[in-house]
Protein backbone atom coordinates (compact mmCIF):
# COMPACT_ATOMS: atom_id res chain seq x y z
CA UNK A 1 0.00 0.00 0.00
CA UNK A 2 1.34 3.44 -0.87
CA UNK A 3 2.22 6.24 1.50
CA UNK A 4 3.75 9.61 0.61
CA UNK A 5 6.06 11.25 3.12
CA UNK A 6 7.90 14.53 3.49
CA UNK A 7 11.70 14.09 3.48
CA UNK A 8 14.40 16.73 3.98
CA UNK A 9 16.81 15.09 1.46
CA UNK A 10 14.94 16.39 -1.55
CA UNK A 11 13.01 13.20 -2.06
CA UNK A 12 9.33 12.46 -2.21
CA UNK A 13 9.15 9.11 -0.44
CA UNK A 14 6.43 6.64 -1.31
CA UNK A 15 5.39 3.20 -0.15
CA UNK A 16 4.49 0.23 -2.35
CA UNK A 17 7.23 -1.70 -0.56
CA UNK A 18 6.21 -5.08 -2.07
CA UNK A 19 6.17 -3.83 -5.64
CA UNK A 20 9.32 -3.66 -7.76
CA UNK A 21 10.63 -0.37 -9.12
CA UNK A 22 10.81 -2.06 -12.52
CA UNK A 23 7.10 -2.89 -12.54
CA UNK A 24 6.23 0.61 -11.37
CA UNK A 25 8.45 2.42 -13.88
CA UNK A 26 7.35 0.16 -16.75
CA UNK A 27 3.70 0.75 -15.91
CA UNK A 28 2.83 -2.90 -15.32
CA UNK A 29 -0.42 -2.04 -13.56
CA UNK A 30 -1.99 -5.50 -14.00
CA UNK A 31 0.85 -7.14 -12.10
CA UNK A 32 0.74 -4.47 -9.40
CA UNK A 33 -3.04 -4.81 -9.12
CA UNK A 34 -2.74 -8.56 -8.58
CA UNK A 35 -0.10 -8.01 -5.90
CA UNK A 36 -2.19 -5.41 -4.12
CA UNK A 37 -5.30 -7.58 -4.32
CA UNK A 38 -3.34 -10.29 -2.47
CA UNK A 39 -2.28 -7.78 0.19
CA UNK A 40 -5.55 -5.91 0.66
CA UNK A 41 -9.00 -7.26 1.39
CA UNK A 42 -11.13 -4.47 -0.06
CA UNK A 43 -11.30 -3.93 -3.82
CA UNK A 44 -12.00 -0.24 -3.36
CA UNK A 45 -8.71 0.23 -1.52
CA UNK A 46 -6.87 -1.62 -4.30
CA UNK A 47 -8.36 0.69 -6.92
CA UNK A 48 -7.57 3.75 -4.84
CA UNK A 49 -3.94 2.64 -4.46
CA UNK A 50 -3.57 1.97 -8.19
CA UNK A 51 -4.99 5.42 -8.98
CA UNK A 52 -2.64 7.04 -6.47
CA UNK A 53 0.36 5.35 -8.06
CA UNK A 54 -0.81 6.45 -11.50
CA UNK A 55 -1.02 10.09 -10.32
CA UNK A 56 2.55 9.89 -9.08
CA UNK A 57 3.96 8.25 -12.19
CA UNK A 58 2.11 10.57 -14.57
CA UNK A 59 2.91 13.76 -12.66
CA UNK A 60 4.24 16.62 -14.77
CA UNK A 61 7.18 18.82 -13.83
CA UNK A 62 4.92 21.83 -13.30
CA UNK A 63 2.66 19.92 -10.89
CA UNK A 64 2.94 20.90 -7.24
CA UNK A 65 2.94 18.31 -4.47
CA UNK A 66 2.08 19.29 -0.93
CA UNK A 67 2.07 17.75 2.50
CA UNK A 68 1.63 18.97 6.06
CA UNK A 69 4.36 18.60 8.65
CA UNK A 70 5.19 20.36 11.93
CA UNK A 71 2.21 22.75 11.61
CA UNK A 72 3.31 23.95 8.16
CA UNK A 73 2.47 23.29 4.55
CA UNK A 74 5.38 21.92 2.52
CA UNK A 75 5.47 21.86 -1.26
CA UNK A 76 7.70 20.66 -4.08
CA UNK A 77 7.83 19.69 -7.74
CA UNK A 78 8.98 16.29 -8.92
CA UNK A 79 12.20 16.30 -10.94
CA UNK A 80 11.24 13.23 -13.00
CA UNK A 81 8.85 10.32 -12.77
CA UNK A 82 11.44 7.61 -12.31
CA UNK A 83 10.85 5.76 -9.05
CA UNK A 84 14.09 4.95 -7.23
CA UNK A 85 14.82 2.97 -4.10
CA UNK A 86 17.28 3.26 -1.22
CA UNK A 87 17.62 1.57 2.16
CA UNK A 88 14.65 3.49 3.52
CA UNK A 89 11.99 3.30 0.82
CA UNK A 90 11.07 4.02 -2.77
CA UNK A 91 11.13 7.67 -3.75
CA UNK A 92 11.08 10.25 -6.50
CA UNK A 93 13.61 13.08 -6.64
CA UNK A 94 12.16 16.55 -6.32
CA UNK A 95 13.29 19.25 -8.75
CA UNK A 96 14.87 21.50 -6.10
CA UNK A 97 13.89 20.91 -2.49
CA UNK A 98 10.85 20.78 -0.27
CA UNK A 99 9.88 24.27 0.84
CA UNK A 100 7.76 25.46 3.75
CA UNK A 101 7.79 29.10 2.58
CA UNK A 102 6.08 31.14 -0.11
CA UNK A 103 8.05 32.75 -2.96
CA UNK A 104 8.93 35.69 -0.69
CA UNK A 105 10.31 33.47 2.06
CA UNK A 106 7.41 33.75 4.50
CA UNK A 107 6.72 30.48 6.36
CA UNK A 108 3.51 28.70 5.33
CA UNK A 109 2.23 28.15 8.85
CA UNK A 110 -1.19 26.62 9.40
CA UNK A 111 -2.52 29.97 10.62
CA UNK A 112 -1.92 31.40 7.11
CA UNK A 113 -3.70 28.59 5.30
CA UNK A 114 -7.38 28.73 4.44
CA UNK A 115 -9.66 26.11 5.93
CA UNK A 116 -10.41 24.82 2.44
CA UNK A 117 -6.75 23.86 2.03
CA UNK A 118 -6.06 22.89 5.63
CA UNK A 119 -8.86 20.30 5.57
CA UNK A 120 -6.67 18.17 3.27
CA UNK A 121 -4.76 17.17 6.41
CA UNK A 122 -7.70 14.99 7.30
CA UNK A 123 -7.45 12.92 4.11
CA UNK A 124 -6.67 9.34 5.14
CA UNK A 125 -5.66 7.94 1.77
CA UNK A 126 -2.34 7.96 -0.03
CA UNK A 127 -2.79 10.78 -2.55
CA UNK A 128 -5.57 13.22 -3.27
CA UNK A 129 -5.89 15.98 -5.82
CA UNK A 130 -6.17 19.54 -4.55
CA UNK A 131 -9.46 20.98 -5.72
CA UNK A 132 -8.63 24.47 -4.48
CA UNK A 133 -5.81 24.89 -7.02
CA UNK A 134 -6.21 28.66 -7.26
CA UNK A 135 -6.05 29.02 -3.47
CA UNK A 136 -2.84 26.99 -3.41
CA UNK A 137 -1.31 28.99 -6.27
CA UNK A 138 -2.02 32.29 -4.54
CA UNK A 139 -0.72 30.98 -1.24
CA UNK A 140 2.63 29.89 -2.66
CA UNK A 141 2.98 33.02 -4.80
CA UNK A 142 1.87 35.26 -1.92
CA UNK A 143 -0.91 36.77 -4.01
CA UNK A 144 -4.05 38.09 -2.31
CA UNK A 145 -7.46 36.95 -3.46
CA UNK A 146 -9.74 39.59 -5.01
CA UNK A 147 -11.94 39.39 -1.92
CA UNK A 148 -8.95 39.92 0.38
CA UNK A 149 -7.78 42.93 -1.63
CA UNK A 150 -11.28 44.45 -1.57
CA UNK A 151 -11.70 43.99 2.18
CA UNK A 152 -8.19 45.28 2.92
CA UNK A 153 -8.86 48.41 0.87
CA UNK A 154 -12.20 48.94 2.60
CA UNK A 155 -10.58 48.49 6.00
CA UNK A 156 -7.85 51.02 5.17
CA UNK A 157 -10.52 53.56 4.19
CA UNK A 158 -12.44 52.85 7.41
CA UNK A 159 -9.29 53.32 9.50
CA UNK A 160 -8.66 56.65 7.75
CA UNK A 161 -12.23 57.77 8.49
CA UNK A 162 -11.97 56.71 12.13
CA UNK A 163 -8.67 58.61 12.45
CA UNK A 164 -10.41 61.78 11.29
CA UNK A 165 -13.31 61.07 13.62
CA UNK A 166 -11.03 60.74 16.64
CA UNK A 167 -10.08 64.38 16.23
CA UNK A 168 -13.69 65.31 17.02
CA UNK A 169 -13.66 63.57 20.40
CA UNK A 170 -13.77 65.70 23.54
CA UNK A 171 -10.56 65.19 25.55
CA UNK A 172 -12.50 63.32 28.26
CA UNK A 173 -14.12 61.03 25.69
CA UNK A 174 -10.69 60.44 24.16
CA UNK A 175 -9.35 59.34 27.55
CA UNK A 176 -12.30 56.95 27.91
CA UNK A 177 -11.68 55.70 24.36
CA UNK A 178 -8.06 54.81 25.15
CA UNK A 179 -9.15 53.07 28.33
CA UNK A 180 -11.71 51.02 26.38
CA UNK A 181 -9.08 50.00 23.80
CA UNK A 182 -6.89 48.40 26.43
CA UNK A 183 -9.78 46.79 28.26
CA UNK A 184 -11.12 45.35 24.98
CA UNK A 185 -7.64 43.85 24.54
CA UNK A 186 -8.17 41.89 27.75
CA UNK A 187 -6.11 44.00 30.12
CA UNK A 188 -7.43 45.02 33.50
CA UNK A 189 -7.57 48.65 34.52
CA UNK A 190 -6.16 48.95 38.02
CA UNK A 191 -7.11 52.58 38.42
CA UNK A 192 -7.56 55.92 36.72
CA UNK A 193 -4.86 57.97 38.42
CA UNK A 194 -4.59 61.05 36.23
CA UNK A 195 -5.82 63.34 38.99
CA UNK A 196 -3.24 62.22 41.54
CA UNK A 197 -0.14 61.38 39.44
CA UNK A 198 1.15 63.99 37.01
CA UNK A 199 2.72 61.64 34.48
CA UNK A 200 0.17 58.79 34.48
CA UNK A 201 -3.50 58.68 33.49
CA UNK A 202 -4.22 54.93 33.56
CA UNK A 203 -2.61 51.92 35.20
CA UNK A 204 -3.21 48.50 33.63
CA UNK A 205 -2.42 44.89 34.40
CA UNK A 206 -2.04 41.93 32.04
CA UNK A 207 -4.26 39.22 33.63
CA UNK A 208 -2.05 36.43 32.25
CA UNK A 209 1.47 37.62 33.08
CA UNK A 210 0.49 40.15 35.78
CA UNK A 211 2.81 42.69 34.16
CA UNK A 212 1.80 46.27 34.85
CA UNK A 213 1.68 49.15 32.41
CA UNK A 214 1.16 52.88 32.61
CA UNK A 215 -0.70 54.96 30.05
CA UNK A 216 -0.49 58.69 29.49
CA UNK A 217 -3.29 60.20 27.41
CA UNK A 218 -2.75 63.60 25.79
CA UNK A 219 -5.19 65.60 23.70
CA UNK A 220 -2.23 67.41 22.09
CA UNK A 221 1.49 66.70 22.21
CA UNK A 222 4.71 67.34 20.34
CA UNK A 223 8.09 65.63 20.49
CA UNK A 224 9.36 67.59 23.50
CA UNK A 225 6.23 66.57 25.45
CA UNK A 226 6.82 62.90 24.71
CA UNK A 227 10.52 63.06 25.62
CA UNK A 228 9.66 64.73 28.93
CA UNK A 229 7.06 62.09 29.82
CA UNK A 230 9.39 59.26 28.79
CA UNK A 231 12.10 60.77 30.98
CA UNK A 232 9.78 60.97 33.98
CA UNK A 233 8.40 57.45 33.49
CA UNK A 234 9.09 55.54 36.66
CA UNK A 235 9.42 52.04 35.25
CA UNK A 236 10.11 50.39 38.58
CA UNK A 237 7.43 47.69 38.73
CA UNK A 238 6.05 48.58 35.29
CA UNK A 239 6.71 46.91 31.93
CA UNK A 240 6.06 49.85 29.63
CA UNK A 241 4.64 53.34 29.26
CA UNK A 242 2.10 53.92 26.48
CA UNK A 243 1.78 57.50 25.28
CA UNK A 244 -1.55 58.00 23.48
CA UNK A 245 -2.06 61.23 21.55
CA UNK A 246 -5.24 62.76 20.15
CA UNK A 247 -3.50 65.41 18.00
CA UNK A 248 0.22 64.90 17.42
CA UNK A 249 2.75 67.47 16.26
CA UNK A 250 4.59 66.79 13.00
CA UNK A 251 7.86 66.22 14.83
CA UNK A 252 6.19 63.58 17.00
CA UNK A 253 4.62 61.83 13.99
CA UNK A 254 8.04 61.49 12.39
CA UNK A 255 9.76 60.33 15.60
CA UNK A 256 10.69 56.68 16.21
CA UNK A 257 11.22 56.06 19.95
CA UNK A 258 13.14 52.80 19.37
CA UNK A 259 12.69 52.10 23.06
CA UNK A 260 11.14 48.98 24.58
CA UNK A 261 10.06 50.93 27.66
CA UNK A 262 7.92 53.51 25.87
CA UNK A 263 5.50 53.21 22.96
CA UNK A 264 3.72 55.90 21.00
CA UNK A 265 0.08 55.44 20.11
CA UNK A 266 -0.64 57.99 17.42
CA UNK A 267 -4.07 58.57 15.83
CA UNK A 268 -3.57 56.15 12.91
CA UNK A 269 -2.59 53.30 15.24
CA UNK A 270 -5.45 54.13 17.60
CA UNK A 271 -7.87 54.07 14.65
CA UNK A 272 -6.57 50.63 13.60
CA UNK A 273 -7.09 49.38 17.14
CA UNK A 274 -10.63 50.79 17.18
CA UNK A 275 -11.50 48.83 14.04
CA UNK A 276 -9.80 45.62 15.20
CA UNK A 277 -11.32 45.76 18.69
CA UNK A 278 -14.87 46.63 17.73
CA UNK A 279 -15.10 50.24 18.92
CA UNK A 280 -16.33 51.77 15.66
CA UNK A 281 -19.89 52.13 16.91
CA UNK A 282 -18.67 53.72 20.13
CA UNK A 283 -16.74 56.34 18.16
CA UNK A 284 -19.77 56.96 15.92
CA UNK A 285 -21.98 57.53 18.96
CA UNK A 286 -19.61 60.21 20.27
CA UNK A 287 -19.12 62.21 17.07
CA UNK A 288 -22.59 62.11 15.48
Amino acid sequence: MGKIQYHSEGKLRIGWSHQSTSDINQGRRDIIREQLAAELTHKGIVTRDINALRLICESKKEDIWITFYSSRLWWCRIGNNKVCKDKISKYLKVSKAWSDCDVHGTPLTISRISGRLAKIQGFRGTVCQVREKEDLRRLINDEPSPEYALIKDSKAKLVGSIEKGLKKLHWKDFETFVDLLFRQSGWRRITMVGETMKYVDIELEDPVTYDRYQVQVKSQANLSDFIQYAKEFGNAGYRKLYFAVHTAGKDLVRYDPNNSETELLLPNRLAEMAVDLGLVNWVLSKIK
